[in-house]
Order: C-alpha cells, then sequence, then structure tokens
C-alpha cells in the first residue's frame, strides 16, 4: 500500500471514531498540498513548480472555452434565456450523436489510463483491468486457446484440433454436456439458466437465448476471417464455412418463432421435468447439467419454469440433429468473433463493467486539487449552512459521510471494488485462460444471493445512493471535456463544486425537502411569500411546475460553493485576471465567475436531459444576485428580479 493510501485508509478510520466532522478532508488535503502545492499556496513549492503549475491551470482553462463553443447558443442572451444559450444545442442533438460523443469520450479517457505509467498508484482491480488489456492486445497464439480449461473440458476445436485425445473427448459428449461446460463458464449458448431462492425453496427459470451479434453477412465474413487467422486448411475451412452457415441459418429461424401467450412459461416440479421430451428429442442428463453449472443437482421437489417452450423444443431439436464435429465448430468460431484485440476495449468493458467505470469517471481528476475543494466546501458548509435553521443533525450526520465516502471514492480508490475482484487473478500473459477466469469469476458472483443490502441501515443507504449520484456526474463532466484536459481548479470547482454540494446537503433524497429541518418551517413559508409577491399580475395564477424544497436546495448548495469558488479565486488575483482577459478575447467573451455559471449549468443539463428543466433553472437563476451581478442583468431582462427573496 502506498504512503497516501496507507494516510487515507488510518485517518479516515480514526476521524469516524472522533467524529471530526471535515477533520479528514483537511488533513487530507494537507498532505497532498505538501505534497503537491495547487494554485495559490506558493509557499509549499518553488518557483517552478507554481509556474507548472499555472500553465497547466492556463492550458485546461482555455481548452474547456474553446470546447464550449460547440455546446453553447450565442444566438441566445444569458439574461434572457439562460438555459437556451447553454443547454439547447447539446439537447437538441439526437441521442445516437450524443451516444457517440460519449463512447468517444470514454475511449479517449481510458486511452489516457492505459497509456499511463503509474501501476504503482492503481488499485488492484485498475491493474488487473491493465493487465487484461494487455493480455487481449497480445499473448493470443493458438496454444494459449488450447491450454483453457474450457477448450480441453469440450473437446476442443475440430477444425484445429483433431489429436486422439480430443477425438476421443468428443466421441463420448452429448451436447448438453457441451453446453454445461459453457454456461458453467459463464458463455449462455442457446438458452439462460437463472437459479433463485424463494422461501428456501430453488427456482430455476430456463429461457431461451434470442440475442444476434451480427447480420448473417457479417457472421459469414467474420467466420472466414477467424479461421484464416488460426490457420485452418483452406480445403477443410470451406467446407466448415458452408456447416456452421447452415446451422447459423437454422438458429435465427427458430429465433423468428411467435409464441403464443398461454406457452410463455409452463412451470415443473424437478422430477416431472427430467422426465420431459422435448419434441423428438430424448429424456436428457439434466442432473450431470446442473451439477456442473449450480455445483450440485436439484431436488425433486424444486421448480423448474420453461419460458417459451415451443422455441426450447426446437433448439433442442437442432442441436440433437447435428454433429458433434459441427456444434463444436460452430461454438469456438462464434466465441472468437467479437475477441479480436480490435474489440479489447469493449470486451474490458464487458468483463469488468464497474472497475472500468471507475477508471472512466476518475481518469481526469487531479487528486491533490479535488482534496482541496472537498476540504473547502466542507468548512463552507459548516460556516454557511450548520448553525442555519435548514439543517438538522441527521443531515449533517449523512454529509459527514457522504464525503468520507467520495473521499475514499475518487482520492484513495474504492476499497470495496478491489474486496469484489480480490479472488480473480489475472497477469499480463495469456488472454483466453484471462478471459476463462474473468467469465467463471462474473458467473459465479451471479449465483451468490446478495445480502448485504439487508444489514444496510438506513443512513447507510443513503450515503450509498448520494455516492452513485454523485458519480454519475463525472461520466456526464467526461463528455463535456478534451482528452487532455484535467480535472483540476478551478476545473473542478465550476463542474463539480455545486453538484457536489447538492448531494452533499441531501440532494440525493427521493423525496423533495427530506434533507431539511423541521425547525426551518418559518423560513420555508417566508421564502414562499416572497415569491408569490415577485410574481407579475400574469403569472400569479400560474402554478408553479417544480418543487419548492428544490429550489431551496440548489440555492444553498450554490451560495455554498461560490462562496469556496470566490475564495479560490482571491489566491492570485493577477493570475485571475490574467485568465480572464484571456477568456474575454475568446469568441464567447467569457471569465472565471461567468465560467462558473455555464459549466455549472451545462452539467445539469446533460444530468437532467429535459426542456421542462428550463422552468426551474431560471427560477433559480432568479434569486441568485450573484448570477445577474455576474451578467449584469438589466430590470428588462426577463431573469432579472427586482426584490431579492433570502435565505440565510
Amino acid at each position: 500500500m502506498t504512503n497516501f493510501n496507507m494516510f487515507c485508509h488510518y485517518h479516515f478510520d480514526s476521524c469516524q471514531r472522533h467524529h471530526h466532522h471535515w477533520l479528514l478532508p483537511v488533513m487530507l488535503a494537507s498532505l497532498l498540498l505538501v505534497l503537491t502545492p495547487p494554485l495559490g499556496l506558493f509557499g509549499c513549492g518553488g518557483v517552478a513548480a507554481v509556474a507548472t503549475d499555472k500553465l497547466a491551470t492556463e492550458n485546461d482553462i482555455l481548452r474547456f472555452s474553446y470546447e464550449l463553443e460547440s455546446w453553447l447558443d450565442l444566438t441566445k442572451k444569458p439574461c434572457e434565456d439562460f438555459f437556451g444559450y447553454v443547454c439547447a444545442r447539446s439537447l437538441n442533438a439526437t441521442a445516437q450523436a450524443q451516444h457517440d460523443k460519449r463512447q468517444q469520450q470514454e475511449q479517449l479517457k481510458f486511452n489516457k489510463f492505459l497509456e499511463a505509467s503509474n501501476d504503482e498508484e492503481l488499485m488492484d482491480a485498475e491493474l488487473k483491468v491493465k493487465h487484461f488489456y494487455d493480455s487481449c492486445q497480445n499473448a493470443r497464439a493458438m496454444d494459449h486457446l488450447k491450454s483453457t480449461l474450457m477448450y480441453r473440458l469440450s473437446g476442443g476445436w475440430p477444425a484445429i484440433d483433431d489429436s486422439m485425445a480430443m477425438l476421443r473427448k468428443r466421441r463420448n459428449m452429448t451436447w448438453l454436456q457441451v453446453l454445461s461446460i459453457f454456461h458453467e463458464a459463464g458463455v449462455p449458448y442457446f438458452f439462460k439458466t437463472q437459479i433463485e431462492l424463494r422461501s428456501n425453496k430453488r427456482i430455476v427459470q430456463i429461457r431461451p437465448d434470442e440475442s444476434i451479434r451480427f447480420t448473417l453477412r457479417k457472421f459469414e465474413q467474420m467466420s472466414g476471417d477467424i479461421m484464416q487467422a488460426y490457420d485452418v486448411n483452406a480445403g477443410k475451412a470451406r467446407l466448415v464455412a458452408l456447416e456452421i452457415l447452415n446451422f447459423e441459418r437454422n438458429s435465427r429461424d427458430i429465433i423468428k418463432i411467435s409464441v403464443a401467450q398461454d406457452e410463455k412459461v409452463n412451470e415443473y416440479s424437478y422430477e416431472d421435468f427430467k422426465g420431459l421430451n422435448f419434441g423428438s428429442v430424448p429424456p436428457l442428463d439434466w442432473d450431470s447439467y446442473f451439477r456442473k453449472v449450480m455445483g450440485k443437482p436439484l431436488k425433486s421437489t424444486d421448480t423448474v419454469i420453461v419460458m417459451e417452450m415451443p422455441k426450447m423444443i426446437q433448439y433442442f431439436e437442432l442441436l440433437q440433429s447435428t454433429t458433434m464435429t459441427r456444434f463444436l465448430n460452430w461454438l469456438w468460431i462464434d466465441y472468437l468473433m467479437d475477441k479480436t484485440p480490435a474489440d479489447c476495449q469493449k470486451l474490458t468493458e464487458t468483463y469488468f463493467a464497474p472497475v472500468y467505470k471507475h477508471i472512466v469517471e476518475r481518469s481526469a481528476i487531479n487528486k491533490v486539487q479535488m482534496a482541496q475543494m472537498y476540504s473547502e466546501l466542507g468548512q463552507a458548509y459548516d460556516q454557511l449552512l450548520v448553525n442555519t435553521p435548514w439543517i438538522d443533525e441527521i443531515t449533517q450526520q449523512n454529509s459527514k459521510l457522504f464525503l468520507g465516502r467520495i473521499m475514499h471514492l475518487t482520492l484513495n480508490g474504492d476499497a470495496k471494488l478491489d474486496a469484489e475482484y480480490e479472488s480473480l487473478t489475472i497477469t499480463k500473459r495469456n488472454f483466453y485462460r484471462n478471459l476463462e477466469k474473468v467469465q467463471r469469476f462474473l458467473s459465479q458472483r451471479a449465483k451468490q444471493q446478495d445480502t448485504d443490502n439487508k444489514l444496510h441501515t438506513t443512513a447507510v443507504s443513503q450515503v450509498a445512493r448520494s455516492c452513485e449520484t454523485f458519480m454519475e456526474s463525472f461520466l456526464t463532466i467526461n463528455n463535456l471535456m478534451q482528452q487532455q484536459q484535467n480535472l483540476s481548479a478551478p476545473l473542478n470547482y465550476v463542474l463539480v463544486g455545486q453538484n457536489f454540494a447538492e448531494i452533499m446537503i441531501g440532494g440525493a433524497h427521493t423525496t423533495p425537502g427530506a434533507w431539511r429541518s423541521t425547525d426551518s418551517d418559518r423560513q420555508y413559508a417566508a421564502f414562499e411569500r416572497c415569491l408569490a409577491r415577485q410574481q407579475t399580475a400574469a403569472t400569479a395564477s400560474s402554478s408553479r411546475s417544480y418543487n419548492l424544497n428544490n429550489l431551496i436546495l440548489k440555492l444553498l448548495a450554490q451560495q455554498q460553493t461560490w462562496y469556496t469558488y470566490k475564495q479560490w479565486l482571491q489566491h492570485d488575483e493577477e493570475f485571475i485576471q490574467k485568465l480572464d482577459r484571456l477568456l474575454n478575447a475568446g469568441r464567447l467573451q467569457m471569465s472565471m465567475e461567468k465560467l462558473y455559471f455555464v459549466a455549472s449549468t451545462l452539467l445539469d443539463c446533460q444530468l437532467n436531459p429535459s426542456m421542462e428543466r428550463s422552468t426551474f433553472l431560471h427560477a433559480f437563476l432568479k434569486q441568485s444576485k450573484e448570477f445577474q451581478q455576474v451578467f449584469k442583468c438589466q430590470p428588462r431582462d426577463p431573469l432579472y428580479m427586482l426584490n431579492k427573496c433570502s435565505l440565510l
């Protein structure tokens, strides 16, 4: 464990024991700032380091402001339609364009992670992902495939392996035995088996697999590419191609079969299920199948539910009438189709989804400056909100737990994620062995009953929801930023700060206002009356389309974050003035203060992609004197409100 990780681990436990509300972020930020001084704290480092930090910050800000030109609609005026100015272009983009943009940015962030030479700083789970990706790119020889357990147990790939050992193995195999080997390894061809416990009784659901990854033409092309890549004899390859293409057509025809409503579900006891004849198929050895897939056979009283029986019968008859050689040729060729080096990132994302997401979320975080922001927002929470009637003790406790958990997630890595993948051994060497290990690992984990949620208290569950909600913002931010940019100060303030403050106060509650103290009822009523007085005669009768609690929450979060951001801007006024001049010279005529409102609103409309959100956001901006001062809104502007309604 690195010194940084040991520090975080020790002091997190210490702070929890002693209930020091914001001591952890302050201590952690102090340590990090000694190691790598952020912009503005010049006493902690040399002139060269400070100059480097300034240059990096300047580059990140200018790149981001340039990127903003593709998002903002300059035909709109900020004080008239700020939502349209910031959000309209991105909301008008097609869903496919948004998806493509996100995929592209995720790939760039993941590539940046792969290229970094910082293995000693990675979590074990992150290192396993890197090793898996490396093994996917390399070490893919035929001998590596033949060395896997799944290959040896199933009888191998006849097109490349006609050894006596494999011939004897195939001669004694049935198609159900072969499928059980693939199913047990987490590759559910033709049908999927789901097992769960209900009232101490096992319920097994068998459902036909209807997934098609490629068109028939693509399948034909890729099967040829696979056989060529594995040096299948040209004469044999033509024969194999004809056989498996015919098998593929037949299996696709089965998928097209429509099933009557009364045949959708068939329920049996396991004893009766074992005696079933699936059309012309003789009784099958289900005991051996479930012993392989589950580790033990079912009891006679267990329930088996078969979904879409006509399709299951068609599948089983197809498999029964297919020779083992043709069946294994199809299986291995289909299995290898999406496992080419070009698909390594997709495979990594598929088999390491939580770790991949973790990497993409945090790939651009500057941990030093993120720690500083957490510390300052925590202190601002104490200074501005804790002693107000809005925040009660329960909300304070949840905020403390949330901050502690987020510190671990974003700064020290996710220990829980590491623990989940601890039993999985991955090296840089044999891709096929690694792939099989991961498939078996995921298959076994899917079979285990998750009892952790039953042990969680309400507070812990709330914190878990808060963390999940907050981490979603990092995926969205990655979509907004270029590959070269880092989420360093001030970008962490303008993109992360307000969202963080909002969730820390209680923004992840499913019930609006659940975070609010009962002592705040008088202030709530006064604020509501003030809003009513502000409405003109034309709008006084119209009802609000948003929840007032949500508006108050966002205003409190903005005041907390703006206070912190202004403190950061005052660290080096000469440098901030330089940034303001550079930003103002651009097409957007931006400033550091304007950047805060633009970036935080852009993130909001990306997280809440709906035109209806404009009413809520405009109501929020009308109550923010900071917004009107920064954009110099005038009394005639729609987003200007003469009477201010104060919360604090």
